[in-house]
């Protein structure tokens, strides 16, 4: 794959704020302090909004919003247009959504910038996601998971087929585990194929495709092209109908290794979104191999010990990952068949499944994290 298969226009190169000589009405020097500050703050996304007669930024860092600045009416106006420039979207529309990327560089390091841009009352809201272009960075043993959970999933990456499910609302994480899963198991070896809305990070070693909805190729069209493309393992970056859940179990019964993502509550409900679908139940049993549910959580800096420094947010520095897995064998396999997932449920509280609550409090024992936390994360 092309490395700026994206990019075809110029990169925004980013400068540290002692190189800015700031001028009030600059936009190019607005953008600039803005995007090297959020890189600094560990910004994820940024939100740019018009209101009546300002236009307000704000920034989200570890999950949470805040007040960045806010700027005159005709400023803000001249960002959002100097960010649609960058992003190659029409400068002129103003009655619809529009979506679109610009690329960035900052100490030679590449960051890409996805934007979302949405009419409101008062003029357009514009969201910035910041992704940092290292998939170097996105590794399975970073997520958080509990060492005995990531040794039965590393297990299960080893084999040649069944489906992986990942499950949570939006914000889980479940991109990132996703793409760190395709990094781990990236290998020359191997033929991966990713059908992914919105594509945001590139890998150079696999073959990641984009859905178009606009001209009717989404998850279910491509992955039916994908099986005739020789894959050992597909990602399929959301399941949300019957069909392409239908097609993506069946693949994971013929050979081959398949991962993707479902938003529900928790790993059980999952096996009833599925049912729900119209998916018979000796498939579901079937193909599954397992079902990861999650939530990310802020952790107590561990610089101040959550005391709140000038080194965090608020006492917290960084997320990871809350997680509940369950790892299907023919006793579940049998009781999703016959049964119920009430009995599900039954049977891995005797196993001693630990759900996504327990997990996060065994994070709070080991004070990566506080309670409050994982009660308003976990607690379903």
């Amino acid at each position: 794959m092309s490395e700026d298969i994206y990019f075809k226009r110029d990169i925004f190169e980013i400068r540290e704020s002692k190189e800015l000589k700031y001028k009030k009405e600059d936009i190019n020097e607005i953008l600039n302090l803005l995007i090297f500050n959020s890189l600094k703050e560990r910004v994820s996304d940024i939100h740019i909004e018009s209101k009546e007669n300002s236009v307000k930024i704000r920034v989200r860092i570890d999950g949470y919003l805040k007040l960045y600045e806010e700027l005159e009416k005709n400023l803000g106006i001249r960002l959002i247009t100097k960010i649609k420039l960058l992003s190659e979207l029409d400068i002129g529309e103003k009655r619809l959504p529009q979506d679109g990327r610009f690329k960035g560089q900052f100490n030679e390091k590449k960051i890409d910038f996805r934007v979302s841009i949405t009419p409101t009352i008062f003029g357009e809201r514009v969201v910035i996601r910041l992704l940092k272009n290292n998939v170097s960075d996105l590794l399975i043993e970073n997520l958080g998971f509990t060492s005995n959970n990531l040794k039965k999933l590393e297990d299960l990456l080893k084999k040649k087929s069944g489906l992986l499910l990942f499950c949570g609302p939006t914000g889980s994480g479940k991109t990132t585990t996703l793409y760190s899963i395709v990094n781990y198991l990236a290998n020359e070896n191997l033929n991966i194929l990713t059908i992914e809305d919105p594509i945001e990070y590139q890998f150079s070693n696999i073959n990641q495709i984009q859905c178009k909805s606009e001209i009717g190729l989404d998850f279910s069209v491509i992955l039916r092209s994908v099986l005739r493309q020789d894959p050992d393992i597909i990602l399929v970056g959301e399941i949300r109908d019957k069909e392409t859940a239908e097609i993506a179990l069946m693949a994971s019964l013929t050979g081959h290794l398949v991962i993707s993502t479902l938003h529900t509550i928790d790993s059980l409900t999952a096996i009833d979104r599925l049912i729900n679908f119209g998916i018979d139940k000796f498939i579901i049993a079937t193909a599954i191999t397992a079902i990861e549910s999650q939530r990310l959580v802020r952790k107590i800096c561990s610089i101040c010990n959550g005391k709140k420094g000038d080194c965090c947010n608020n006492g917290f520095r960084g997320r990871e990952a809350v997680e509940e897995i369950i790892f299907f064998d023919n006793q579940i396999r049998d009781l999703i068949l016959y049964k119920s997932t009430k009995e599900v449920k039954e049977y891995l509280e005797e196993k001693g499944f630990k759900n996504l609550l327990q997990n996060g409090l065994l994070k709070v024992e080991k004070g990566i994290t506080t309670k409050e936390e994982i009660m308003r994360e976990c607690f379903i």
